[in-house]
């Protein structure tokens, strides 16, 4: 590890090219003369494949090199291109409307995966160019092309899917919309499902501590997903895909201009599966059959001190899985399956309010309601479930310096050039979630009311250095009082290196069974040892980001270490009894070091190379025992490559994943019995892409290489004997799988 490191810092230190920070403003010109902040406005440097997204008032921060140009897009306005002028303090950057012709544009190629500058916290944005390099058919499939983050299956036979953010399970990963909470509790085991790919703008990944101002959540990072926005989106976008197991999706995207400051967007997305398939004949089809109607609308208004972003979605899932009997509805011998059937509503609406002569103060409110239920049958077991949550977080974010300027009377436009060294967000929350559950009767009910407040303190008066600490306090109805403390530095350690630090503590209320619906895929007793306490773990992290021009070649490296410290965690332990499941709060040491090590590269134009390597150490307290945690791989390489011509895209992935431990079999008959280890797998991915006018063809394949899990499902021929288990999955159960699909862009 020692010669590793030296080999990191002697080539971070001969790469480097002149760079220095740059800062911004975008603004679009509209019919009438009046100019407008671009919220999510493309910034992109000339020739590479980094940039970044303006925020929501149009500033950006960038690092770029000298004598590098900047290409600014945002959809209605024509794209312009500018030099680095390293003289100036702050660029303002006027787009002009895009003329309305009948002429095909030939753009630039597109960033797909970029580091966002402006962040304390190291966060990757996967764009949504860099969202089309896949069929991204949902939120589950949108890492594909991205190391960071592994998508496991959590079962053979549900085809439910979880992330690792890590080498953690999921739930320490706060998932949210439109930098809203969202998709937890019952909704751990299929959300990823909820969220289709062609409604998304972008995906945020940020690992370690994140801001106090979201919760007490995020031990080991968050991701957000931001949905297209009514504004930017196209007025008509349609997709449709196919595979070779006749699955089918559609999904159509339009938007309406109510007025000139009103704007909506409407999104529909509707999947069916009705093959079944049982390719490694095991009796049990191998992808659930399923169907699912999705609904949303989005409205932004944006006024000049008030804006709205209002969101409603409706969704409706119904599954069938099981043995290919019981799919099939053929007569036999009580066959064992299961169903799944989820209706969830959701409701979100954030406000803006900008204060006459307040130029740096802003207050915000967030209000979300969410209504889910799903009814389950897993074999012989009943499960049956309710969440109703309700959100409010209430925001204040100004800065001392403005509040100087006030008092001294200043003139504002004196300062207008500068930006504030003292900044401050401080914040009132409520959490409600109202979980019903029942397992066969039983139930497993809990609920949870959470008020809060948190301060978060910015200071950037140091050259190079940006301090953020922040705390949070909350009071839960049931754990009482938690404290969140959380630390973030950035430091520009020299013209081309960026080193970023955090430090902090989360929490995370144990669900265990919606959680961890795969826990139900087994005939074991489900036996609860204690009385569950609240999670609690520290999280410190280092990462590195450095730009390089070699060779006549030009990327971003970075390097990132993360150690996460469990004080109480709730343990799912498969390991102690062939007949029960047990569940209780750790009575030892939990940890994780995760070590992460990447470069995106433009060997040439427009052919771009991503490589990865990451390390996963992760080691938890079952029973008395520290022992490895099951079912992660220690290891993980990954290599992209894409390439994009005369309207041609190609684009393939190569992942290495490394061995990991089983859970122990070693009580079970022999011919049930697993190894300690599964081995070394290699999976591959390639998509095609062929743009014609306003339509984009694509054709490609997951998993070409055809490997598959051996017998995933233990004693599949006897499903109601007590051996029977399905959840110790690692790797994929269905192998090759063909696609062909159909866009359409119409603005």
């Amino acid at each position: 590890m020692r010669t590793l490191l030296i080999i990191i810092i002697v080539f971070i230190t001969t790469i480097q090219l002149y760079a220095a920070n740059i800062r911004g403003i975008v603004f679009g010109r509209q019919d009438d003369g009046k100019l407008i902040p671009l919220p999510n406005a493309n910034i992109n440097i000339l020739g590479t494949d980094k940039g970044t997204l303006a925020n929501r008032d149009g500033y950006f921060d960038l690092n770029v090199g000298h004598n590098q140009k900047l290409i600014i897009s945002y959809i209605g306005y024509r794209k312009d291109t500018i030099t680095i002028d390293h003289s100036k303090d702050l660029y303002e950057i006027i787009l002009m409307p895009e003329l309305k012709s009948r002429e095909i544009i030939i753009e630039e190629m597109k960033p797909t995966n970029v580091i966002d500058g402006s962040q304390m916290a190291k966060t990757e944005l996967i764009t949504q160019q860099g969202l089309l390099k896949a069929a991204c058919c949902n939120l589950s499939e949108s890492f594909q092309t991205n190391p960071s983050v592994d998508v496991t299956f959590t079962d053979a036979i549900t085809g439910a899917k979880q992330i690792q953010l890590l080498g953690l399970a999921q739930v320490y990963t706060q998932l949210m919309t439109e930098k809203v909470p969202n998709l937890q509790g019952l909704a751990s085991s299929y959300g990823l499902n909820f969220v289709p790919g062609p409604w998304m703008n972008a995906i945020a990944i940020s690992k370690g501590s994140s801001s106090v101002s979201t919760g007490y959540e995020s031990i080991t990072g968050q991701i957000n997903v931001e949905y297209k926005m009514p504004e930017e989106t196209e007025k008509l976008y349609l997709n449709l895909y196919a595979n070779d197991i006749a699955r089918f999706e559609f999904n159509a995207i339009s938007k309406y201009q109510i007025s000139e400051r009103f704007t909506s967007a409407y999104f529909f997305h509707g999947n069916i599966n009705r093959y079944a398939v049982d390719m490694n004949h095991d009796s049990f089809v191998d992808v659930p059959l399923a169907d699912q109607l999705n609904f949303m609308t989005k409205l932004s208004y944006n006024g000049d001190h008030y804006e709205n972003k209002t969101i409603i979605q409706a969704l409706n899932i119904n599954q069938k899985a099981g043995q290919m009997d019981y799919v099939l509805n053929r007569q036999s011998e009580t066959p064992w399956g299961n169903n799944t059937d989820i209706r969830r509503i959701n409701f979100l609406t954030k406000n803006g309010f900008n204060f006459e002569g307040e130029r740096m103060s802003s207050l915000g409110t967030i209000v979300s309601f969410t209504h889910h239920k799903q009814n389950s049958l897993f074999g012989k077991k009943h499960y049956d479930a309710e969440q109703n949550s309700g959100y409010l977080n209430l925001l204040w974010q100004s800065s001392i310096d403005a509040m100087h300027e006030h008092h001294e009377g200043e003139l504002e436009e004196n300062h207008s050039d500068e930006e504030p060294k003292h900044n401050y967000l401080v914040g009132l929350g409520i959490s409600y979630n109202n979980y019903l559950q029942y397992l066969d009767g039983k139930s497993y009910s809990i609920q949870e009311f959470i008020p809060g407040a948190f301060i978060e303190y910015t200071y950037s008066g140091i050259k190079d250095l940006v301090i953020m600490p922040g705390i949070r306090f909350d009071n839960h109805n049931k754990y009482g009082t938690l404290i969140t403390p959380r630390l973030h530095l950035k430091y520009q350690l020299n013209d081309f290196n960026e080193i970023r630090a955090s430090i902090g503590k989360g929490y995370h209320n144990p669900l265990p069974i919606a959680e961890n619906q795969n826990i139900l895929m087994s005939n074991r007793s489900i036996v609860f040892q204690d009385e569950l306490k609240i999670e609690e773990a520290l999280n410190l992290g280092i990462n590195t980001t450095s730009d390089f021009s070699l060779w006549g070649m030009i990327g971003t490296f970075n390097t990132e270490y993360y150690y996460t410290m469990f004080q109480n965690q709730t343990i799912i332990d498969m390991d102690n009894n062939v007949a029960e499941i047990l569940i209780y709060n750790l009575k030892g040491e939990s940890y994780s070091h995760n070590f992460q090590i990447d470069a995106n590269i433009e060997i040439i134009n427009d052919l771009n190379l991503m490589l990865a390597y990451r390390y996963n150490d992760v080691w938890t307290t079952i029973g008395d025992k520290l022992t490895e945690k099951p079912l992660i791989s220690k290891s993980k390489v990954f290599l992209n490559a894409a390439y994009a011509f005369s309207g041609w895209a190609l684009d393939i992935t190569l992942e290495y994943n490394g061995s990991g431990r089983l859970p122990n079999t070693s009580n079970y008959p022999e011919q049930f019995r697993l190894s300690n280890r599964y081995p070394n797998f290699v999976l591959l991915h390639g998509q095609i892409t062929k743009q014609i006018g306003n339509f984009e063809i694509y054709f490609g394949g997951e998993n070409l290489t055809d490997y598959k899990q051996n017998n995933p499902i233990i004693a599949s021929n006897e499903p109601y004997s007590k051996y029977f288990d399905s959840s110790m999955i690692w790797g994929p159960v269905h192998g090759r799988k063909l696609y062909l699909g159909l866009r359409y862009k119409y603005n």
